[in-house]
C-alpha cells in the first residue's frame, strides 16, 4: 500500500500531501473570515479571493521550485505538472500570493496593510498543516541524526524519518511547531492592539523569516544558487522587510475619510427639536408634560423609537409625518451652526479630506440643514435615515457612505455627539470622535470608550494630521 495516498477510488487518488495543504487553506480562510465578519466586511471579499489565491500561490510555489531544480526538470518535463509528487517552495507561493493580493485588494479598494494583518498570521497555520504533507512525502527533512536522538520522537515520526538507511532531523516538525507558536504570539500581540495597519503582517515576516533561516540550515534538500541557500537569502529579506515595516520606514500613512453626524455635531438643532416635539405633543392633546430629561432622550434614537414610547404603533407613521412638517418649517428660524463648524469644514476640505454626513434624520431634513447652514460645498455625500441599511448604532451607514464616495473604508473617522455615534464607529472598527460641550453627554459617550473626546470642533484638525492608522486595531 502506498502510504502517500489518503484515499483511492478507481483511477482517482487523493494524497495526504494535497489533503494537508487544502486543510491548511480552509483553516486559514475560516480564521480570516471570522475577523472580516467582526470588521463588518462582506463575506464575498474573501470568498472571491481564496480560490484564485490558491491557484496563483500553488503556481508560484511550483514555478519557483522548478526554476531552481531546472537541471532535473529539463530532463523530465513531464514531471513539472506533477505537484502531487511534492516540490512546492513556500517562498515562491508567498511571492505569487503577495503580487495577486496587491492587485486584488487594490481593485476592491481595501487596504493591503489591513489584509496583511487579517490574513498573514493565519497563513502560519496553513504552513503548519502543509509541513505534515512534506512528512507524508518524506521530503523537506534534515541531516542525519543518531537513533538515540530520534528516539525522543513518537514512533510514527521515527519510522518516517528513516530514509535511505539513516535517520534524519524531522525539520518538517520543527517548522510546523514554530509556525503554531508564531501564530499564537502574533495573535496575542494583535489582540492588545497594533500601532498601525500592517504590523501583524510585518511580525509574520520577521517570525517566519527567522525560523525558516534556522531550519533551512538543517535541511539537505535546499534550493541553491551557487554556494548560497536561496531560502535563507529570501528569509533574510523577509526579516528586513518586517523590521523596516514595524519601524515605519517607507510606510505610507493615509489621510482619513471624515464622516460627521449632523445634529449636535455640526448644527445646533437642540432647541428646534425640543420645540418640534413640544408642538407635536400639544397637537395630539396628550396629557403629558415632557420633562427636560425626556426631551434630551430624543437625541440619538430614531423617531420611531422615540414616539413608540408614547403612541400606538398604528399612529406613529402619521405622527412622524406631522413632526417632519413642523420641523422643516422651524429650520429657517431656529437652526444655527455649531461654533467653528464652517471653519473646520473649510480647513479639512482645503487640505484634501473626503467629507460626508451620516445621520439618523430623514434625508430631506439633512439636506435642508446643510442648505440653511451653507455646508453644501464641503460634502461628498449626505446620508439620512432612508439611506442607511440599518439605523445607528449600526455602523452599516458608515460603510454605505464610503461606498458612495468610492473610497476605502479602512481609514475613517466618525464624529458625533451621542453614545450611538461612538457605537456606530466601533461596530465597523472605525475611529470614533465624540464632540460635545455638555458634560452629561460626554459622560454618556465615555461609556462607549471613544478614541477621542473633543470640546471644540477645531481640535479635530490636529487629530486628522496625526500619523496613525485610522481604524480600531483592537477589534479582532
Amino acid at each position: 500500500m502506498n502510504d502517500k495516498i489518503f484515499l483511492s477510488f478507481g483511477p482517482f487518488t487523493i494524497t495526504w500531501y494535497a489533503l494537508f495543504i487544502l486543510t491548511g487553506v480552509v483553516v486559514a480562510y475560516e480564521l480570516s473570515q471570522r475577523t472580516m465578519k467582526k470588521w463588518k466586511y462582506s463575506s464575498s471579499v474573501l470568498e472571491d479571493y481564496v480560490i484564485p489565491m490558491m491557484f496563483f500561490g500553488i503556481l508560484g510555489a511550483r514555478i519557483y521550485y522548478v526554476i531552481f531544480e531546472w537541471d532535473y526538470y529539463s530532463l523530465h518535463l513531464e514531471e513539472i505538472i506533477k505537484i502531487w509528487h511534492g516540490g512546492l517552495a513556500i517562498h515562491g507561493g508567498l511571492i505569487a500570493g503577495i503580487l495577486f493580493s496587491l492587485y486584488y485588494f487594490k481593485k476592491k479598494k481595501v487596504s493591503i496593510y489591513r489584509m496583511m494583518d487579517c490574513i498573514l498570521p493565519n497563513v502560519m497555520i496553513a504552513q503548519a498543516f502543509g509541513r505534515w504533507g512534506n512528512f507524508m512525502n518524506q521530503e523537506a527533512f534534515g541531516g542525519v541524526v543518531s537513533e538515540s536522538f530520534i528516539d525522543h520522537f513518537p514512533d510514527f515520526i521515527k519510522n518516517k524519518m528513516y530514509i535511505n538507511g539513516q535517520y534524519h532531523h524531522p525539520t518538517f516538525l520543527y517548522e510546523s511547531a514554530l509556525n503554531v507558536i508564531g501564530f499564537i504570539l502574533i495573535y496575542c500581540i494583535r489582540k492588545r492592539g497594533l500601532k498601525k495597519q500592517g504590523d501583524a503582517g510585518f511580525l509574520y515576516c520577521i517570525w517566519y523569516g527567522m525560523i525558516r533561516f534556522f531550519i533551512e540550515g538543517l535541511r539537505t534538500d535546499s534550493l541553491m544558487l551557487g554556494p548560497v541557500r536561496i531560502a535563507q537569502l529570501v528569509s533574510l529579506l523577509l526579516v528586513l522587510i518586517g523590521v523596516l515595516g514595524l519601524c515605519g520606514i517607507g510606510y505610507k500613512y493615509e489621510k482619513p475619510v471624515v464622516l460627521f453626524d449632523l445634529d449636535g455635531t455640526l448644527q445646533d438643532s437642540k432647541q428646534m427639536i425640543f420645540e418640534t416635539f413640544v408642538q407635536v405633543f400639544k397637537e395630539r392633546k396628550l396629557d403629558i408634560q415632557l420633562s427636560q430629561e425626556e426631551l434630551n432622550s430624543f437625541f440619538g434614537p430614531t423617531l420611531e423609537e422615540s414616539f413608540g414610547k408614547y403612541f400606538k404603533e398604528e399612529e406613529i407613521e402619521e405622527i412622524i409625518e406631522r413632526y417632519q412638517q413642523i420641523n422643516l418649517d422651524l429650520h429657517y428660524t431656529m437652526l444655527k451652526e455649531i461654533d467653528h463648524a464652517t471653519e473646520l469644514l473649510e480647513t479639512l476640505k482645503k487640505d484634501g479630506y473626503h467629507l460626508g454626513i451620516v445621520s439618523n434624520k430623514r434625508i430631506k431634513a439633512v439636506e435642508l440643514g446643510v442648505q440653511v447652514n451653507h455646508f453644501e460645498p464641503y460634502f461628498d455625500v449626505l446620508l439620512g435615515k432612508e439611506d442607511l441599511p440599518i439605523p445607528k448604532p449600526s455602523g452599516t451607514g458608515l460603510i454605505e457612505a464610503c461606498s458612495r464616495m468610492n473610497v476605502s473604508r479602512d481609514n475613517v473617522i466618525y464624529v458625533g455627539d451621542a453614545k450611538s455615534d461612538i457605537l456606530s464607529a466601533k461596530d465597523v472598527a472605525m475611529i470614533s470622535v465624540g464632540f460635545s460641550k455638555d458634560e452629561d453627554r460626554i459622560e454618556q459617550m465615555n461609556q462607549a470608550n471613544p478614541d477621542y473626546i473633543i470640546r471644540d470642533l477645531r481640535d479635530l484638525i490636529s487629530i486628522c494630521k496625526e500619523k496613525r492608522t485610522w481604524n480600531d486595531t483592537s477589534i479582532w
